[in-house]
Parts: C-alpha cells; structure tokens; sequence
C-alpha cells in the first residue's frame, strides 16, 4: 500500500529531477529574469505562484507568465490544444494525528498540473493579456532595501561584501569598485537575503548556526541568498546575466541536488521568504495549492525522523 510519505519522496523527486534537467541544458532556473513576461500567476485570480513554483514556471519561456488548471479552464469554456502537456505545481500539505495524547505533525507534498494560456484555446479575451504591454516593474533597485524592517547596518569599505552574522551587519566595497550600479545591488541583495537569517528576523540555521564551508547547510545558505537575490533583481528590473563560469556554476549544484531530493525546494522556501521580508510584503496566498510554505526545518526534521523509522 502507498503511504503518503512515500508519495512526498515521489514528488521531491520530480521537483528536482525536473530543475536537474534544466541544468544539465545549460540552463539555471533561478537565473532567469520574468521583468518582461511577468512573474508566474494564476490567470484567475492574479496571485503569483511563489518559491520552487515560481522557478518551475519561469523556466518554460512562454510570451506570458499566465496559468490555470484543468477545472479553471473548463469553468472558462477553454480547452487545451492538441499534444499539449501539463505543467507541475506543488504544494505542501500536513496531516494532523494523535499519538499518546499529543498531535503529530506529518508534512507531506502534493503536486497537480496547471496549463500556460498559449497552450489553450477558446479563453474569453477579458482572460488574455494584451498585446505589447510590459510587466510593470514592482520596486526600483534603490528602493529595495529601504522597505526591510529591521534592515541591519550597512558598512562601507575594503573590498569584500559579507554579512557578519554575530555582529549583525552588512559590509560592502565602495559602489565604484564594481562594475556599474546594477552590479554593486546585485551583491546588496545577496547579503540582505543572507541578513534576514538572523534571529531577530526569521531566524534561519543557516546563519544562527555555524556552517563548515562545502557543507550541506552552508550550500543551501548559498543557495537561498542566490536565489533570493535573483527573486530581488527581477522584481526591481536589474537585468540578469550569465555567469563567468556557468558550466563549474552548474555542476556544483547538480552535484548537490543529486545528493539531496528537498535541497532545491527548502532553498526556494526560504528565499521567497527572505525576499517578502526584505520588501515587507504582504502576501495573501491564492490556496494550500499554490507553494511550498510550509516547509521549514522543524518539518524536514520530522520527515527525516518519520522516512528513519
């Protein structure tokens, strides 16, 4: 019989098959801008799709970032074209279970399939994008870290950018050191993410704790900075360039990710979280369907403990 925990490890796996599989095409997910195209969002409701989804639907080039499942489309009188495919989607759920008197909590992921509007036919034009309209930025770089509460001190000098975890602040070379003012922010947001892991915001291991540099909790550390920063240069319309060297770049994470089935989605969590800190934003989730929220370490932890026995 399938237990739903071995439905979880099914559908960690097809998370980060699927983000292996960009990679070994030369592609980095969390490297691709949508200033253009629009973040990824339900047709319906407008909600934007957030963390691991947020990469997943990015990562399929369509003109517009707009989805709907399969029961939103039919409600619309749409249907999909012949040949097309549906897209993955995940979500978190929690069962909820007495032992011995106290609730166990059993964290577990779902996923279903949602369609692109290029893929469909017969949606009602109130539905569909108009032509050569540009997604309006959301925040200009400058602008960013100024809406952080909490924000920690930002030093200037010498020629390293860090954050300082037990000092609580960020240092950064003199903006003219770098390359241009998209390159200097480009650094700025990767150690803000780092500074939202402090205790007095959301309280991150990978910061709280001490990380052994190449081990697991340092990557994912890097990881989430990296990928928050690439959240933060697209909303705020900093173009988002390749890397020096993108093939070591690659093969780096897909060795990590070869090791780890929840390393990718955990790392997205955490960014998208970092990033609605950093802008203080208030986000109003379209359903349980829609992200990966609810993962954190205390549900690893549980899942790790649960998959032991």
């Amino acid at each position: 019989m399938e237990t739903n925990i071995e439905k979880s490890i099914d559908v960690y796996s097809l998370v980060t098959n699927r983000i292996i599989e960009l990679l070994e095409a030369g592609v980095i997910p969390w490297q691709k801008p949508w200033t253009e195209k629009g973040i990824p969002e339900n047709c319906i409701s407008q909600r934007p799709y957030r963390g691991i989804n947020s990469l997943l639907l990015n990562s399929l080039s369509y003109d517009h970032n707009l989805f709907l499942t399969w029961k939103q489309l039919k409600t619309l009188g749409g249907s999909v074209l012949k040949g097309e495919k549906g897209h993955l989607v995940v979500f978190t759920k929690i069962l909820e279970k007495e032992e011995d008197g106290k609730i166990k909590r059993q964290p577990f992921l779902r996923y279903y399939k949602v369609f692109n509007i290029a893929q469909c036919k017969d949606l009602p034009n109130a539905f569909l994008p108009e032509e050569n309209v540009v997604h309006e930025k959301l925040a200009h770089f400058e602008e960013i870290g100024d809406t952080m509460p909490n924000r920690p001190l930002i030093k200037f000098g010498g020629n390293e950018a860090y954050y300082h975890s037990v000092k609580d602040y960020i240092n950064m070379p003199s903006i003219k050191k770098f390359k241009g003012a998209e390159a200097y922010y480009g650094v700025l947001f990767h150690e803000l993410v780092h500074s939202t892991g402090h205790q007095s915001r959301l309280n991150r291991k990978g910061i709280t704790e001490k990380n052994v540099f190449g081990s697991e909790q340092y990557s994912l550390e890097e990881l989430v900075a990296e990928i928050g920063a690439c959240f933060l240069k697209s909303y705020s319309g900093i173009p988002i360039n390749g890397l020096e060297n993108e093939a070591a770049y690659i093969q780096n994470w897909l060795e990590v990710l070869r090791n780890d089935k929840r390393f990718i989605i955990k790392a997205s969590s955490f960014a998208q979280k970092a990033v609605e800190y950093i802008m203080n934003a208030q986000v109003e989730k379209e359903s349980p369907m829609n992200s990966t929220d609810n993962v954190n370490d205390e549900m690893v932890e549980e899942l790790d403990e649960m998959l032991a026995n």
